[in-house]
């Protein structure tokens, strides 16, 4: 059966969506649980993670790419998640972060503002004005958080399979027209498809655990993981004989090889890595 990824503004019924569609296919339903899972694996507080999917990111993040290094971290905890299949995915950025799987079905949940307004009313019980000024702001918030961390708009219909305006639709009407969906064949797993997931899960989790020690490109395939690192640059000294810095070339590459090998071969599932590290290099 496919896994299921709905992207929805606040208070627009999504939640309710989700969970009305996993207890229909008796599939697992998750949100939050993957920000505790990412917290406890990577060891990175909870506030942090929530932070990285819920605010948009500061001129500090911009320049230092930290937002992008919690989001990681989450991709890979929510791919170790989906892998066993059955799944329904209600938190942000889900047809984001398992781009590129072909039985990942896409939902987004749309509501009119006075549909939005009168639920946060009834929930919170504020005023409308209030109301209106938290939604505006929250939308504001994810606009930016996508612009800037994936370059896209998040309302863009070209990223979801449905659309789903839930204003005559019902919350069952629309529970059936996924359920349907996700029962056919378009979004039914294949072998391919299902090994595409997971070397998308290897793949993510090994950038993880090794970007504390170089930028590398990663790929894997059936549990063999090729990473390429390129050469370092290193800074040449005046009184360095060339048979010196030769040797402290060697002594760079080798020990940057078995920092990632050690690191990489700890993944769960890993079978072999090809690593081929560039030769640093003076300037």
């Amino acid at each position: 059966m496919a896994i299921i990824t709905f992207s929805r503004g606040c208070f627009s019924h999504g939640k309710e969506l989700a969970e009305c569609v996993a207890g229909k296919l008796c599939y697992e339903c998750i949100s939050r649980e993957i920000l505790l899972e990412a917290s406890h694996f990577f060891q990175v507080p909870e506030a942090k993670l929530y932070k990285s999917l819920h605010d948009a990111p500061s001129l500090l993040d911009r320049i230092t790419h930290e937002r992008q290094r919690f989001v990681s971290r989450i991709q890979a905890a929510l791919l170790e998640h989906v892998v066993k299949d059955n799944v329904v995915y209600h938190g942000l950025a889900g047809q984001m972060l398992l781009a590129g799987i072909s039985h990942v079905l896409r939902i987004r949940v749309i509501a009119e503002m006075e549909e939005r307004v009168n639920l946060l009313e009834n929930q919170r019980q504020v005023t409308r004005q209030e109301a209106l000024h938290l939604i505006e702001g929250e939308d504001h918030e994810r606009a930016e958080w996508y612009q800037n961390i994936y370059r896209i708009d998040g309302n863009d219909p070209r990223l979801y399979d449905i659309v789903l305006h839930i204003d005559r639709l019902t919350i069952d009407d629309a529970c059936d027209i996924v359920c349907q969906a996700a029962s056919g064949d378009s979004f039914r797993p294949t072998a391919r498809s299902q090994a595409a997931l997971e070397d998308l899960a290897m793949e993510s989790h090994v950038k993880v655990v090794i970007e504390g020690v170089c930028k590398a490109d990663v790929t894997a395939r059936d549990g063999i993981v090729h990473i390429r690192v390129q050469g370092q640059k290193l800074k040449t000294a005046s009184v360095a004989t060339r048979k010196v810095k030769h040797q402290l070339a060697d002594h760079i590459q080798n020990d940057l090889y078995d920092k990632i090998s050690a690191l990489v071969l700890d993944v769960p599932g890993v079978k072999d890595i090809d690593c081929i590290i560039d030769r640093p290099y003076y300037v």
